[in-house]
């Protein structure tokens, strides 16, 4: 129990004390693009952490799933940053060399779009990764008939003005 008081602890000394005032309303779940694919909410994520129940929380694929939209910290009434929260969990399931939920081939795909192109197309960059990995291809055909209905899908790789700025930026990032 000692472990789960000190996870706590450390969770909401990363992401402020105003956690501690959260009243479970839900707003943050209800704000999240992606809360449909979450198991457990946002809500409920910040819940386990109040608790003190560490290994549920960081062997939730929630914080894998963040968007990093943080319509969650717009729209909460107390200004607890769900965000950070997520964050914060991830930085510690880094630390402790926990399967992280990452895809090395989906972040490089992502990041040669943000290079070339300065911006992103979901379709092309879905296409490309279900090329390597084909056992994708159901998850992303129910995820992108979703964003065609939301008329969120993008189609066409159209490259934004000065992407060679974009490119230098990344660059940079990568030194760091």
């Amino acid at each position: 129990m000692e472990t789960d008081k000190k996870f706590k602890q450390e969770i909401v000394q990363q992401t402020g004390t105003e956690v501690l005032t959260c009243i479970q309303c839900g707003t943050c779940s209800a704000s999240c693009p992606t809360s449909h694919l979450m198991k457990p909410s946002i809500r409920r994520l910040i819940k386990l952490v109040l608790e003190g129940k560490k290994e549920e929380a960081l062997d939730s694929c929630t914080i894998w799933l963040c968007t990093s939209c943080r319509l969650c910290n717009v729209r909460c009434p107390r200004g607890i940053r769900p965000k950070a929260l997520v964050d914060a969990l991830k930085n510690l399931c880094e630390r402790e060399g926990r399967e992280t939920g990452k895809d090395q081939a989906y972040e490089e795909i992502f990041l040669r779009f943000i290079k070339d192109y300065g911006r992103v197309s979901e379709l092309p960059l879905s296409g490309e990764y279900i090329f390597i990995h084909p056992e994708a291809a159901v998850g992303a055909m129910r995820v992108g008939l979703e964003l065609i209905q939301k008329g969120k899908l993008t189609l066409m790789r159209d490259k934004i003005k000065r992407t060679e700025e974009v490119k230098k930026i990344i660059t940079e990032l990568e030194k760091a």
